[in-house]
């Protein structure tokens, strides 16, 4: 047997067990949701809270994050950004895919030795839960066995990467490359310091270095953290955030909104809700020249209302609005542009897991965040529809005119629609009422998403299953991200740059709109080449100080930040949701997509310059809650 069979045997014996635990940790998600929305019912019918309920939801979200984050590696799934690697010459791509799975599989082999130390210490300090007195001990054992699983997937990828580089020729540039990434792991643990002004620059470079050499962002952002904090303050101080971050930035029952609202869209999509709401919209305008483009447009929007995904958008509509624009002989350009475009909505109308992310960064309420969101949204669609009407004006071929329908059948598709129009009604109202929090109104709208599936027959116990799985994969995805910008945000913090950047900005003599300028054309450039995710965590820490300090709303910046991010995801060369859709209509070229979306860039665009110049659009309903 050969040493790459022999490899891929032991990975084949690791996968049913990470496997395994995802299921379990993915099923905790439903229990999640069901403790929540009973605690809520408990309260505002008995006024009795459930006693616990934090407690418990604190512990069973580190189950989920630690048990999925091993086969989400697995499947794929986690945030890398291989715009730059990609376009290498395939010697340095096999060189520097030994370099970059070594360092992260002996990076997540030191998080699960710092993990279990940490998990010896609580065993004999006899740390628990305040109320339910529940030991804490073995929930640093989840994490270590996800850490270390995890460092098992990555260092066999680390072995396969080698095997293949030295095969093709590359033998020395490979040992190179291994020496350099042992040294670079193990270099903070030698006692060597730098200086804070040193710590600074380094904080930038390495940064942009590690994100665009293939390493996952999560992982580049965590090694980076430690790597830095342990030169500026010692050994002790970077292991002390690996000991104690993972923990502390997952068991935290405000983050619980994150699987929450991404389990209600899953169940949504499960439902076939899309389907629903573009037959509606279908019905409506379906009739007018671009017509079905209009309605995927809208169906977009209004799944976005009970989705906050992009990506869960694009993908459903696609499958649901493409074969019909193909039957009425819309140009490709008109029928896969509209759609890629229109998914971006997704994290922009709430609920948005993007701002939620954005209120956790940031420390501003999510309930502001979300009304914030809504006018936003309404113009999104807006701009969208026009850019539509002129395209179709001037080439009336893109979009030829659909079905008219009565207005008896208009009317009664809208009833095919409650469901949607219940969940957002019950989210928003709930949380404008002061019924419940964002985080509860996540638990409420996912019970309520499964019900009006159960009532509707639309979910089985394999599709519930498949929505669990899926929420499971995407959390930990997410929280992978969550705890290296934590561990990397310390030692950010640590260096005082943020700080400086914003006494900089202040006491410049220009107006501050031009500084906002920069900063939006920065940003611009990096959505350009990464996803949504690695653009919030990475600039909402550096920026937002710099945006507060010049005397500019939070809530206004994180709009601005969600806007730039959508234009991210259909603007060359990455733009994600151009790619989601070439995996739905695959017989139409990539250029032919990226040319469908230019219309739609240059609404995005519009509606930017509109935000920016008019605050007021995205604060006047957040000032109502004040």
């Amino acid at each position: 047997m050969s040493f790459i069979q022999r490899v891929e045997g032991f990975e084949k014996r690791v996968e049913p067990v990470a496997r395994f635990l995802n299921a379990a940790g993915a099923c905790t998600s439903l229990l999640m949701v069901v403790l929540v929305t009973a605690h809520v019912i408990s309260r505002a019918l008995f006024h009795q809270p459930l006693v616990g309920t934090v407690e418990l939801e604190e512990l069973m979200i580190v189950i989920l994050v630690y048990c999925g984050i091993s086969y989400t590696q697995i499947t794929g799934n986690h945030i890398s950004v291989d715009f730059i690697t990609a376009r290498l010459p395939k010697g340095a791509q096999a060189v520097l895919a030994v370099a970059a799975s070594l360092v992260q599989g002996l990076f997540f082999m030191v998080l699960t030795w710092q993990s279990l130390a940490q998990s010896i210490t609580r065993l004999n300090d006899g740390t628990a839960t305040f109320d339910l007195r529940i030991p804490l001990f073995w929930v640093m054992w989840i994490i270590s066995i996800g850490f270390f699983l995890f460092a098992v997937n990555t260092l066999t990828d680390f072995l396969k990467n080698a095997y293949f580089a030295f095969k093709n020729g590359h033998g020395l540039a490979t040992v190179i490359a291994m020496v350099v990434s042992v040294v670079l792991v193990f270099l903070p643990l030698t006692g060597i310091e730098m200086e804070l002004e040193m710590g600074q620059y380094f904080g930038v470079i390495a940064l942009l270095i590690f994100l665009f050499s293939g390493m996952l962002i999560g992982a580049a952002l965590g090694f980076l953290g430690f790597f830095g904090m342990a030169l500026l303050f010692g050994a002790d101080s970077g292991l002390g955030l690996l000991r104690t971050v993972p923990y502390s930035m997952t068991a935290s029952y405000s983050l619980c909104v994150i699987p929450f609202f991404i389990l209600m869209g899953e169940l949504c999509f499960q439902s076939g809700l899309s389907e629903k709401l573009y037959k509606a919209a279908y019905k409506w305008v379906g009739q007018f020249r671009g017509g079905l483009s209009m309605a995927t447009v809208l169906a977009c929007g209004a799944f976005s209302a009970v989705s906050g995904s992009s990506l869960a958008t694009a993908a459903t509509m696609g499958a649901v609005s493409l074969p019909e624009m193909k039957r009425y002989k819309y140009a490709d350009t008109l029928a896969t542009g509209s759609i890629a475009a229109g998914g971006t909505i997704g994290i922009l109308i709430p609920p948005s897991v993007v701002l939620i992310i954005y209120g956790i960064l940031t420390e501003v309420s999510i309930a502001e965040l979300f009304f914030a969101g809504i006018i936003p949204g309404l113009l999104s669609l807006l701009y969208y529809l026009i850019a539509i009407m002129i395209w179709t004006r001037v080439n009336p071929q893109v979009g030829p005119v659909g079905p008219r329908f009565t207005m008896g059948e208009r009317v009664k598709s809208l009833g095919d629609t409650w469901e949607v129009l219940c969940l957002f009604a019950l989210i928003m109202g709930g949380i404008y009422g002061g019924f419940f929090t964002p985080t509860e109104a996540g638990a409420v709208g996912a019970t309520g998403a499964l019900v009006f599936g159960l009532i509707r027959r639309r979910i089985t116990g394999k599709n519930l299953y498949s929505a669990l799985l899926s929420t499971g994969r995407t959390t930990s995805m997410v929280f992978l991200v969550v705890i290296g910008t934590a561990i990397y945000g310390y030692f950010l913090t640590s260096t005082q740059l943020p700080m400086e950047l914003a006494n900089y900005a202040t006491n410049l003599a220009i107006p501050p709109v031009a500084i906002i300028a920069a900063i939006v054309t920065i940003c611009f450039g990096l959505g350009c080449v990464m996803g949504t995710l690695p653009l919030v965590f990475i600039t909402v820490p550096i920026f937002a100080p710099v945006v507060e300090s010049l005397g500019f709303d939070l809530i206004w910046f994180g709009i601005i930040v969600v806007v730039i991010s959508e234009i991210g995801m259909i603007t060359p060369p990455v733009g994600i949701n151009v790619y989601i859709m070439k995996g739905i209509a695959g017989d139409v070229p990539l250029a032919t997509i990226f040319k469908g979306i230019f219309p739609f860039l240059l609404a995005d665009v519009a509606r930017l310059i509109t935000l920016i110049a008019f605050p007021s659009v995205s604060l006047f309903l957040p000032q109502l809650l004040r």
